[in-house]
């Protein structure tokens, strides 16, 4: 998956950016591969989803509407995503409607 830093700001504030340049988009990778979404549409946010105070990413999928999440484990300047987990609510994958 490639993001824009100008789409998430956790990777224009990593690189250092000033003002309202765009950067080069940057590929997010989990160890040394790059992150996979199998469906078209996905819906990158980064957000402290476990409240350890550093963004994790979660992208949700156009189609079934799972939210993959993606646990930051290295730091806020240098993340390091481990590999997702699908989002469980009431011990069930959360699905976010298409409607």
């Amino acid at each position: 998956m490639t993001l824009c830093s100008f789409a998430c700001g956790l990777l224009a504030l990593a690189a250092g950016s000033h003002g309202s340049q765009l950067e080069a988009p940057v590929r997010v990778q989990v160890g040394d591969k790059p992150i996979d979404v199998e469906i078209g549409h996905a819906a990158p946010l980064f957000v402290d989803f476990d409240g350890d105070g550093l963004c994790d990413l979660l992208v949700g999928q156009f189609g079934d509407g799972k939210l993959r999440i993606y646990k930051n484990v290295g730091d806020a300047r240098a993340p390091k995503f481990a590999d997702f987990q699908w989002f469980v609510a009431d011990g069930k994958e959360g699905t976010i409607p298409a409607s």
